[in-house]
């Protein structure tokens, strides 16, 4: 697009005029600052922002294709006026004037220029949705709107901002759901990917009317850093004469997010691991907290896929499920009752380790009960203990980094004091909040200028 002379002179009028205006407002050239010059400069450009972007919108046109125009069902558009709106955008509030047609056969209303320039009904530009977006994700709606208002100078009410931010962070799932994922052409030999769940409260009531809890669904996917890069020379306790340990590449991590139940987050997911070349890795490390339903997802993704899968429990979880049962049983004494299995646990002695928890003392039904579901628990889990053969492969044993997307993508944004969402705009937020994290945000721009 080429600028007439006329549209040029114009701009350059009201950017002159505004910095004169705030020129007049500083000190002395002895006595003025940079904060001052830059200060003024900042409060012009803020007031003719939207007035420039007025003229340049101006120059594309009004949208007007002639008296009539064909209808799609075959009748003809006519139009006789013309309408003018507001939208707000980085630079302020634009009034945009527009041609509009109706057709007398089908009713349709049209508005061309709306179409060619991608003006919505939500009456905010793509830009600004996606900016709003951002502040958003990473804090409450009112927080976000004084931290936007302070950087570019527009405010926003924040239940405004929140039914923009949801809209954006529903597009990218749609987008998600309907876009087949790329397959990057190599792949790293080991995967990681830890997978947790975390609480958030709904808006949903039980039958007592209290607020109901559910969990939401989380996955973080990285690699490790190649051997020899600054970080990697640590080396475990349990097998001292092993390999460095991994260390997660800090510039790896991608994020899935679901707040429903696992089989659709499992679909979410491997649509993250296709994309991260999951039919070129060699080796996956799963990391968990040994639930159930993460079995169950590792199960449908992973088994058959030809490539070594190895899921690990994490170290610190299986020690917390032995100190419970050895509190119900040791009370007081439980320090030195527990060293030995302990020592078994780090060491992957699981028979000893068994041997030891249904050996222990149950003062009360409860913690008989308790012994029998632990023996349970890590029988089961035998192959997600061989802590010393992993360290001997150099695997990270611990699941801190699933714990930390729960963190980061829930808890630090959906679980302030008084927070309470219904689903889809819990989802939605996490949603924006995994694109953030993942450096992916070109993708939430692409959803804010979806129409």
């Amino acid at each position: 697009m080429e600028l007439s002379v006329a549209v040029e002179q114009q701009i350059a009028q009201v950017m002159i005029a505004a910095v004169r205006r705030e020129m007049a407002t500083v000190g002395s050239a002895r006595e003025v600052t940079l904060s001052d010059l830059e200060g003024a400069l900042v409060q012009a450009l803020r007031q003719v922002g939207a007035t420039s972007l007025e003229l340049l919108v101006a120059a594309t046109g009004t949208g007007y294709e002639g008296a009539s125009r064909p209808c799609g069902c075959g009748g003809e558009q006519q139009t006789d006026h013309y309408a003018r709106a507001t939208w707000t955008t980085l630079v302020g509030e634009v009034t945009i004037q527009r041609a509009v047609y109706h057709c007398p056969t089908c009713q349709a209303r049209a508005i061309p220029l709306d179409a060619r320039l991608g003006l919505d009904r939500e009456r905010t530009s793509p830009l600004l949705r996606a900016l709003l977006s951002r502040y958003c994700a990473t804090a409450p709606f009112a927080e976000a709107c004084t931290l936007l208002d302070a950087a570019i100078g527009v405010p926003i009410a924040p239940k405004r901002a929140q039914l923009v931010s949801e809209t954006v962070g529903t597009r990218l799932i749609a987008q998600h759901e309907q876009g087949a994922a790329s397959v990057p052409e190599t792949a790293p030999a080991r995967l990681y990917l830890g997978i947790d769940g975390v609480l958030y409260c709904t808006t949903e009531r039980d039958a007592n009317h209290a607020l109901l809890w559910r969990e939401a669904k989380v996955a973080v996917l990285y690699t490790p850093l190649p051997q020899g890069a600054p970080k990697t020379v640590r080396r475990s306790h349990l097998v001292p004469d092993g390999p460095p340990l991994d260390v997660a590449d800090p510039q790896s991590h991608s994020y899935v997010v679901h707040m429903g139940d696992w089989r659709a987050f499992a679909a979410k997911l491997w649509s993250e691991l296709v994309r991260r070349g999951i039919e070129k890795v060699r080796e996956v490390v799963v990391l968990s907290d040994g639930a159930e339903w993460i079995a169950e997802v590792r199960s449908l993704l992973l088994d058959g896929l030809g490539i070594r899968v190895v899921h690990i429990l994490d170290l610190r979880h299986a020690e917390e499920h032995l100190w419970k049962v050895a509190r119900a049983c040791l009370g007081e004494n439980t320090s030195p009752g527990i060293a030995d299995p302990l020592d078994d646990l780090q060491h992957g002695r699981i028979d000893a380790l068994l041997a030891a928890i249904a050996a222990l003392p149950a003062p009360s039904t409860e913690a008989a009960e308790l012994i029998a579901t632990t023996v349970t628990y890590f029988a089961h889990r035998r192959t997600m203990l061989a802590y010393p053969t992993f360290r001997a492969q150099g695997y990270q044993i611990g699941s801190g980094l699933a714990e930390s997307a729960c963190k980061r993508l829930v808890s630090q944004r959906e679980k302030g004091p008084g927070m309470h969402w219904t689903t889809p705009g819990a989802q939605a937020i996490a949603t924006l909040r995994a694109a953030h994290l993942s450096n992916r945000w070109e993708e939430v721009l692409n959803a804010a200028k979806a129409a």
